[in-house]
């Protein structure tokens, strides 16, 4: 995903980046930055090509590590997945970075109904969110 980072608000020297990236990579965008590498926030998000992300973390300070890992969490979501992650950190309000990690790890424990169209899919899906795996004919009964 690209992101625009900067080292803190008040500097004009900004950058997009894709993240992921390698750790060496990450490392050479920090010392063009000026940003150290640290356990706490040590840059500020600008801004991201993906709105629904923009809308939880612009204008914020986190850690460019922390967020690089998130990313990386991402790249293995599917997109049902990033949906849900989006629809429960909304709802949640997640506030810090991690928060938004944990949650990564934890999609399993939340259902997100986004089509009433075939109820008896609908009622699948909860129940296998719920046991998590089920036979295929406890399933289809």
């Amino acid at each position: 995903m690209n992101i625009t980072i900067k080292k803190s608000r008040d500097t004009d020297k900004r950058k997009t980046i894709w993240l992921p990236m390698e750790e060496d990579k990450l490392e050479e965008v920090c010392n063009e930055l000026g940003v150290k590498m640290a356990t706490e926030p040590n840059c500020y998000i600008e801004s991201s090509i993906d709105k629904r992300f923009s809308n939880m973390l612009t204008d914020k300070n986190v850690n460019i590590d922390e967020l690089n890992y998130l990313m990386k969490r991402f790249d293995g979501l599917s997109s049902r997945e990033i949906e849900k992650f989006y629809a429960v950190s909304f709802a949640e309000e997640t506030k810090t970075m991690e928060d938004l990690i944990n949650l990564s790890f934890n999609l399993h424990c939340y259902s997100l109904i986004n089509n009433f169209s075939d109820f008896n899919k609908l009622g699948k899906d909860l129940y296998l969110t719920e046991k998590m795996a089920v036979a295929t004919r406890e399933l289809d009964d």
